[in-house]
């Protein structure tokens, strides 16, 4: 199954969402050590390859199938336009599965680079994620630099979708909740 494939069934899962507002990431318990607010730049088409294609054929209603595990980077900025100043990367992989004519799951797993020119480092990240219920949620499961012994939790909401020659590009804002072992 083509990486398109997979475009296709997040764009169709993002656009039947609601667009509600995602919540202060840290609601209830103690601040952050460091929230980090940034936009990814999705450029599917572009920055992803299928590493290993679905096990198991779509069923009706979707158009990606168990199993399908893609390769990406993504460029993290620090507003809504792919234009604005460039805060780094997102690199890793996610995987289908699970999937069912209301929405597909991915087990993400990545690794953010981070330099905003005052923190530098790394935050690794993984779970699972239904792109159709928002906000989405990632567990933040170390750090390096900056954000040595890191952990937390990183909360998105899709932003928008538009179309590109080579495909489509879906900005995603995100809060990540970066407390630290001192």
């Amino acid at each position: 199954m083509a990486p398109r494939k997979l475009l296709y069934v997040a764009l169709f899962v993002i656009a039947s969402a609601s667009l509600a507002q995602g919540g202060t990431a840290h609601k209830g318990s103690q601040p952050p050590d460091r929230l980090l607010k940034f936009y990814l730049q999705q450029q599917f088409g572009v920055n992803e390859l299928e590493m290993v294609p679905e096990a198991r054929a779509p069923v009706n209603g979707t158009n990606t199938g168990f199993g399908l595990e893609v390769v990406y980077e993504f460029t993290l900025t620090a507003k809504k336009s792919p234009q604005s100043k460039v805060l780094g990367y997102a690199r890793g992989t996610a995987i289908a599965v699970n999937n069912t004519a209301a929405s597909t799951t991915f087990f993400v797993q990545n690794v953010i680079h981070y330099d905003d020119g005052n923190l530098r480092g790394t935050l690794s990240q993984q779970g699972e994620a239904i792109f159709a219920s928002l906000p989405w949620e990632f567990a933040i499961t170390g750090g390096t630099g900056a954000f040595r012994n890191a952990y937390g939790f990183n909360v998105g909401r899709f932003i928008s979708s538009t179309p590109t020659p080579n495909g489509n590009l879906i900005t995603t804002y995100y809060e990540a909740s970066v407390f630290l072992n001192h």
